[in-house]
């Protein structure tokens, strides 16, 4: 209702509640004059109760049309309201839709560049590899030619003169030298390219039910057979647990196979580093737990190192590793998160430098086979 209707009501609402008062004063002042015989006076206020009256009925009919149009136009108002409330409404919606639409584009455009790139990169890989081979296998082969080398240099070393003997094993030292950082970085290169050539792999497979602490109980045998000598050496203690008793999930086993191996193999570096620096009791804890809406998860623990904050953000992208190259490629954490969010779930990492670092996978315990992440 606007403000002046309200205003314009309560003032005719004021105007009948003074004219109904002063029709009662009027009232009572003409039955006191009818007490006293003061009949000069009844005409007048006779006259004055009419027009009263009149006057009442009159506020009264504005009234109740004010009241009436003001009904109208808050019932307008109202439905106006209703209308624009349903535009922006559908507005929005069209907005949201629109967003969407763009989203699925600009998505459907990268996938079609990363396709692209994939075949581009696949390509690059298969005709890098051989060359890379061949390098670090004649670098090999020319180390081995140095050795033979020295050798036929000793035994002649009675028939050269002596600077030139000494000359001859510096050079021999120096190629044996370059030789060798020749192979370092080759098979640093070798190791980039595999990693490359791992994360344009297909990575579908045969969806099976298991019990997870059963998968991660495998996992963690294969992985202390593999490391027996460090984990025993280390005495680094592995546990895993399932609070809840069996969590059953579907899943690509050799995928998460691969993820949690990748994962120990980390705590493993995390736990050595730590080591290095001081005396502790290094622990590696896999937790099992069913958790809300038909949802799984598999916590990896750890006390080493810990992560430092600023790298966080960056740990699951492609190549960016803590590590030198000689030992990894930084493929890892990239390939663990492709392969959790193939199983339509999730992967965070919870750190504190020096302290302690879990990672945290959340997986739905039944997958939508109609859903893939390449």
């Amino acid at each position: 209702m606007a403000d002046f209707d309200v205003k314009e009501i309560t003032a005719l609402k004021r105007k009948i509640w003074l004219t109904e008062n002063i029709i009662v004063g009027c009232w009572i002042f003409l039955l006191l004059f009818g007490y006293f015989n003061w009949d000069n006076w009844v005409p007048l206020l006779v006259i004055a109760l009419i027009g009263l009256y009149i006057q009442k009925k009159h506020y009264k009919k504005q009234l109740k049309q004010k009241e009436y149009l003001a009904k109208i136009v808050e019932e307008r108002t109202i439905e106006l309201r209703i209308q624009r409330d349903q535009i922006l409404k559908e507005s929005k919606e069209l907005s949201n839709a629109l967003q969407a639409l763009e989203k699925a584009q600009n998505e459907l455009v990268q996938k079609e560049r990363l396709a692209t790139v994939g075949q581009l990169t696949q390509g690059l890989v298969d005709r890098i590899l051989n060359p890379i081979n061949y390098i670090n296998n004649f670098a090999g082969l020319s180390s081995n030619l140095v050795d033979d080398l020295r050798k036929n240099l000793e035994e002649g070393k009675a028939a050269l003169p002596k600077d030139t003997y000494e000359d001859s094993l510096d050079i021999l030292d120096m190629l044996d030298s370059n030789l060798k950082k020749i192979g370092q970085h080759g098979y640093n290169t070798m190791r980039v390219v595999k990693g490359m050539e791992e994360m344009l792999k297909d990575r579908h497979g045969d969806i099976t039910q298991v019990d997870l602490e059963d998968l991660c109980q495998v996992a963690v045998k294969t992985f202390t057979k593999q490391f027996q000598q460090e984990v025993e050496g280390k005495h680094i203690r592995i546990e895993v647990t399932a609070p809840g008793g069996p969590v059953m999930a579907e899943v690509y086993i050799e995928q998460m196979h691969k993820v949690l191996f990748s994962l120990l193999k980390n705590s493993l570096y995390a736990l050595s580093k730590k080591l290095q620096k001081e005396a502790f009791e290094p622990l590696i804890r896999i937790t099992v737990e069913n958790i809300p809406n038909d949802t799984a998860s598999i916590a990896i623990y750890d006390n080493g190192i810990g992560i430092e904050d600023q790298i966080k953000s960056k740990i699951f992208e492609p190549f960016f590793t803590t590590k030198p190259t000689s030992e990894a490629a930084g493929v890892g954490l990239y390939l663990c998160r492709e392969m959790i969010l193939n199983h339509q779930g999730s992967i965070i990492v919870k750190s504190k430098k020096d302290v302690s670092t879990e990672f945290i996978i959340t997986i739905p315990v039944k997958l939508k086979t109609t859903t893939h992440h390449e």
